[in-house]
């Protein structure tokens, strides 16, 4: 597949194609997500509660975390993979189930090429923070601020005194930060694209990996807008969103904080679930105008 470039409002339309994902099949492509979301969070509660039993005994707690993590590196992207798949066939009209998630894990070439690509965007990654690291100004300065940092107890106040700062770095290091976020922002995109072209073009990780690359590069002006006016828009309507919850959540603690917990949650884990479907809607119709052919009408299936 050769990716080909769109023109600048071009993902201004996947977004509105991605929020209408849900229409076709809500009950298989919500509920596949779901399933997604709630293993996703499988880690963070195992370590809640591994904080809670192990608190005296730091090693042993970090040791079982990290073997939860590890079986989640190999677990996950077959099960992304999945999704991205289900994600497809309710878009093009073909039968689909919530618990079609997990044929990711059945179909044992798939499920490799999931995990290799899963690693190789992981040490992507890595090369690209190497480089920033690199390029950082006075990092000497900035790894003693950050090692003092985190020596310091919870809820105190880093010692910086005798710290080296030198004020003329200033400017580069404002102008390191601005580089970086967008350095990292083009990796996202290019981790999307590369994990979607993986899960339905059938292809290889490396080739997956540089197909992402390549889209992303190519189109690296209206994802850069685009990337732009969602960080205005999802700014002001976090602040919207987090002000209406937090007087919501004021209001129900009044009552009851128990209350407040069992109204809210629900309200958190949908949201997160909206998001992530949309997330992953706007992306595979980004694979799909980057590298498929895309079609007016997306019920009409496009070969992987």
């Amino acid at each position: 597949m050769t990716a080909r470039t769109v023109s600048i409002g071009t993902p201004f339309s996947w977004l509105m194609k991605a929020i209408d994902v849900g229409r076709r099949n809500p009950r298989a492509l919500f509920g596949g997500f779901a399933i997604v979301v709630l293993i996703s969070m499988v880690p963070s509660v195992v370590q809640m509660v591994l904080q809670a039993l192990l608190a005296d005994s730091p090693v042993l707690m970090w040791s079982l975390y990290g073997l939860v993590m590890l079986a989640s590196v190999l677990a996950m992207p077959p099960l992304t993979g999945a999704a991205i798949r289900l994600l497809h066939a309710c878009e093009s009209g073909q039968p689909a189930a919530a618990l079609d998630v997990f044929d990711g894990y059945r179909d044992g070439a798939f499920a490799l090429r999931m995990v290799l690509t899963s690693l190789l965007l992981f040490a992507f990654y890595l090369v690209l923070m190497g480089v920033l690291f690199a390029l950082l100004p006075a990092k000497e300065m900035m790894v003693e601020i950050v090692t003092r940092s985190m020596a310091t107890p919870p809820g105190g106040q880093p010692d910086m005194t005798g710290l080296d700062f030198d004020p003329a770095s200033l400017p580069w290091l404002f102008l390191w930060l601005v580089g970086s976020a967008a350095v990292l922002f083009t990796a996202m995109h290019v981790q999307l694209l590369a994990t979607t072209h993986a899960a339905l073009s059938g292809q290889g990780p490396l080739h997956a990996l540089l197909s992402g690359i390549t889209g992303t590069l190519r189109n690296i002006l209206p994802l850069t807008v685009f990337t732009l006016a969602m960080l205005v828009i999802g700014f002001v309507a976090a602040f919207l969103v987090m002000l209406v919850l937090g007087l919501l959540a004021v209001v129900l603690a009044m009552a009851s904080p128990v209350l407040a917990g069992v109204v809210l949650l629900p309200v958190y884990l949908a949201t997160v679930l909206l998001l992530i479907v949309v997330l992953y809607g706007f992306y595979y119709h980004a694979w799909r105008g980057i590298f498929g052919q895309p079609a007016a009408d997306p019920m009409d299936a496009i070969a992987a």
